[in-house]
């Protein structure tokens, strides 16, 4: 619990640093079985850090998904996802990682043993 607000704290000093130089800011703080990650994300750009797991590492996937939903019979719809990975890295607990140029809408999965999978990020 201490550990969670001290990332909390440090992922709020973060962004409220970066507003004068950024437009927008938002903070993503992912805390599984698999460890604590924090993301500081503007547009265009994000910092992801590692900070815990167990294995002493986070591996991360970044990704874009677009999904298209087809109206079946009856009424009902389907919808169908496709995902492409665009980077995928690992880092050190206590290790971050600046990225730039990112794309509008991706998302993230953290996992600290192996790769995780998409979408779900199991």
């Amino acid at each position: 619990m201490i550990q969670r607000f001290k990332l909390a704290r440090l992922a709020v000093f973060a962004c409220v640093a970066s507003a004068a130089f950024l437009s927008g800011c938002a903070i993503h703080i992912t805390t599984t079985k698999d460890g604590d990650s924090a993301t500081v994300k503007s547009p265009g750009s994000a910092k992801i850090e590692c900070v815990a797991s167990p294995s002493g590492e986070c591996n991360y996937v970044l990704f874009t998904s677009r999904c298209e939903t087809v109206e079946a019979d009856a009424g009902k719809s389907t919808t169908t996802c496709t995902h492409q990975v665009f980077d995928q890295f690992k880092l050190a607990t206590g290790q971050s990682r600046q990225l730039a140029n990112l794309p509008a809408g991706y998302k993230q999965c953290m996992k600290s043993a192996g790769k995780p999978e998409l979408p779900n990020c199991d």
